[in-house]
């Protein structure tokens, strides 16, 4: 595994998850939602301007792209969370959140299969 791709690793399965955790303990206030929804477009936006300004900005906006799917992620769990108060749920609905996290890493893999 050369440095790039244990650096994508170690971003998705260790950065990701905590970030996901961290935004996860914030109140689930409507405020926080908005935040995140808006965090995630931001991100999406930066990334998009970012890919259109040639190769050498490929990295930085997939780094974007990332974040915004951790935001969606995060926003996702916290709007189940408003609404289940059952503290079983609420254990598998941050379960599943962290582990949503990962997804990314799977179609990488898959693309460099492809490759």
């Amino acid at each position: 595994m050369n440095g790039m791709l244990f650096l994508t690793f170690v971003l998705i399965f260790v950065v990701g998850p905590m970030l996901c955790a961290v935004l996860l303990r914030l109140p689930t206030r409507l405020s926080v939602l908005i935040g995140l929804g808006l965090g995630a477009v931001v991100s999406v936006t930066l990334a998009l301007m970012l890919q259109s300004m040639g190769p050498m900005r490929m990295l930085p906006s997939l780094i974007l792209l990332w974040l915004a799917w951790v935001l969606a992620v995060a926003m996702t769990g916290h709007a189940f969370l408003r609404r289940i108060k059952a503290p079983r749920a609420r254990r598998w609905i941050t379960l599943i959140a962290l582990l949503t996290t990962t997804l990314p890493w799977f179609g990488l893999a898959t693309a460099r299969v492809m490759l």
